[in-house]
């Protein structure tokens, strides 16, 4: 188990906010240099005056190019660490309301974000880590690509499963080039994704998800490990798959899912 991160390059996608934000402060402060990337110079200067140990680099995972240039700047990581991802407020295949059905361009966005940006930067790590004899990558998904929790939606829901079996593949062969492939699957997180709900949960469910910092310490600790370690974590209210129960407080008030 690694504890000691001094001397060891960490590449942290969506490093501009939320679990991104407290990832690469928790490697900071263990030694790293830290690179987060992110599509805004403003949110990302804001994770890089945590520690003179984090950099920050201008990357929209989506665009191969830009993951290219960005990785061109690094050079090579001894582990990634992907958080970048996205939701939309349309997240229905069918609803009374149009507003709420997903429309193509939501579609589009939520798979280049969620899916193409996980291969854009293992494809850019991946010749990396192997010419230097290995590497470490953690990729954040979900719970939602575990079983199927309905208020995630279904653009989100389908890009987490694509995200879970592209690893899963993915693992074995990249482990015969020294490149340890790992998965953190978070229940609810209490992180900016959740302001992209139709509606947004109250402040006292908020507090019950899993915070920032829970998710920090969750993928500081799967990283730091010889071998792959996938983490499904929740919240302790949170059922694992399906359709929550009725619950009381803090639950289905934010989520619109209870009776009516």
């Amino acid at each position: 188990m690694t504890l000691d991160w001094q001397d060891k390059v960490v590449v942290v996608t969506g490093g501009g906010g939320g679990m991104g934000q407290s990832v690469a402060k928790r490697f900071a402060d263990a030694g790293a240099m830290t690179y987060v990337l992110g599509r805004t110079m403003a949110s990302l200067e804001e994770s890089s005056a945590l520690s003179e140990k984090i950099t920050p680099i201008i990357c929209d995972v989506a665009d191969a190019e830009s993951v290219a240039k960005a990785m061109q700047e690094i050079g090579t990581p001894d582990t990634l660490i992907h958080t970048a991802g996205i939701n939309t407020p349309d997240r229905f295949m069918g609803h009374e309301d149009p507003d709420k059905v997903a429309s193509a361009e939501s579609w589009e966005r939520v798979m280049d974000i969620n899916v193409l940006g996980v291969v854009h930067m293992m494809r850019a790590v991946i010749p990396l880590m192997a010419e230097n004899g290995g590497g470490k990558i953690v990729v954040v998904s979900s719970t939602a690509g575990h079983g199927y929790d309905s208020y995630a939606g279904v653009p989100y829901t389908t890009s987490k499963w694509a995200v879970r079996g592209m690893l899963f593949t993915a693992r074995a062969q990249l482990n015969s080039h020294g490149i340890v492939v790992s998965e953190y699957a978070p229940g609810e997180a209490n992180t900016p994704i959740v302001q992209q709900r139709p509606v947004l949960p109250a402040e006292e469910h908020r507090k019950t998800m899993i915070q920032t910092d829970d998710c920090a310490e969750a993928l500081f600790y799967i990283a730091a490990q010889d071998h792959s370690v996938s983490m499904i974590q929740l919240p302790a209210y949170q059922p694992f798959g399906g359709m929550p129960p009725e619950l009381t407080s803090p639950w289905l008030d934010g989520l619109e899912i209870g009776s009516k």
